[in-house]
């Protein structure tokens, strides 16, 4: 399921798999899926756990409306807020088959929001 998942509905590439784990390619980062079923949580067990990406604008447009056509189930809906402002982001929370937490994120401007790159 969790394979799936990340590769058919978010995109990833399937890299190294064995009987107990296996790696995907997202976003040009390596995420190691464990199979250990008996240890996944309840959504109301894990709290606010999660991990986040940051995209380029328009390609979190992209996959907003992607997912949107695809009708995946997300925990928070793409929206903007601060709009017009330097602060500007964009943002969705999704949930993988493990209920882990992906919060997909853009921002209009990286360096006002987060200090960095500098250049």
């Amino acid at each position: 399921m969790a394979e799936e998942f990340y590769s058919g509905v978010l995109g990833a590439a399937i890299g190294r798999v064995t009987d107990e784990w296996l790696d995907v390619l997202l976003w040009g980062h390596q995420i190691t899926l464990q199979k250990r079923p008996s240890e996944v949580l309840s959504p109301e067990a894990q709290g606010k756990r999660h991990f986040g990406v940051v995209l380029p604008w328009p390609e979190w447009e992209r996959l907003a409306e992607r997912l949107r056509n695809a009708a995946v189930a997300f925990l928070e809906q793409p929206s903007v807020t601060l709009r017009g402002t330097p602060q500007e982001q964009a943002k969705f929370y999704l949930a993988d088959p493990s209920h882990n937490v992906i919060e997909i994120k853009a921002y209009r401007d990286v360096t006002a929001v987060l200090g960095y790159p500098k250049e």
